[in-house]
């Protein structure tokens, strides 16, 4: 008997709602287009959402609290900042999150978490490759040399090849 594959079906009782396919799976996971542009709440310029930051809500005791988003996996509604503390600043004295969630949202401690990702984003990581140009007597790799080193022919632009005991 060949075992059958179960397909995504409509919730029980509504045959007229389109089948959910499971969200959240590493299949499923949908790429930002090339063409999509996002606007941000401070400077309103349109950038693609790679170069901005999302602002999503938090409900807390004492109601909505913004906080950012740096995954974009965070559930409801979302407005987009570019990672400047200018930006925060001008998205604050306009008011913008309140009319970008629809309400009255808490932006106490956005200023922190903006200012904590922008310095963790500055950061040498742990166990980056540091450039060995610096360093006497070694040359520097193949890929760190300028254009002037490599010797073309005369008239023609192209390379001429380095004898073995050169390379």
């Amino acid at each position: 008997m060949v075992p059958v594959r179960r397909r995504a079906t409509a919730p029980p009782g509504r045959p007229d709602v389109p089948a959910r396919s499971r969200q959240g799976s590493e299949e499923n996971e949908r790429e930002v287009s090339a063409t999509s542009r996002r606007t941000c709440v401070g400077c309103r310029t349109t950038e693609h959402p790679d170069q901005l930051v999302r602002v999503a809500t938090e409900t807390t005791g004492n109601g909505p609290r913004a906080v950012l988003d740096p995954s974009g996996r965070l559930g409801g509604r979302g407005a987009w900042l570019h990672p400047s503390l200018e930006c925060l600043t001008t998205a604050l004295r306009r008011r913008a999150f309140g009319r970008a969630f629809r309400g009255p949202v808490d932006t106490e401690g956005l200023a922190a978490e903006l200012d904590a990702l922008l310095s963790s984003r500055t950061a040498p990581r742990p166990g980056a490759r540091v450039p060995t140009t610096a360093v006497p007597g070694r040359q520097p790799a193949r890929s760190d040399r300028t254009e002037d080193h490599v010797p073309r022919r005369a008239g023609t632009g192209k390379r001429v090849r380095e004898p073995m005991e050169n390379r």
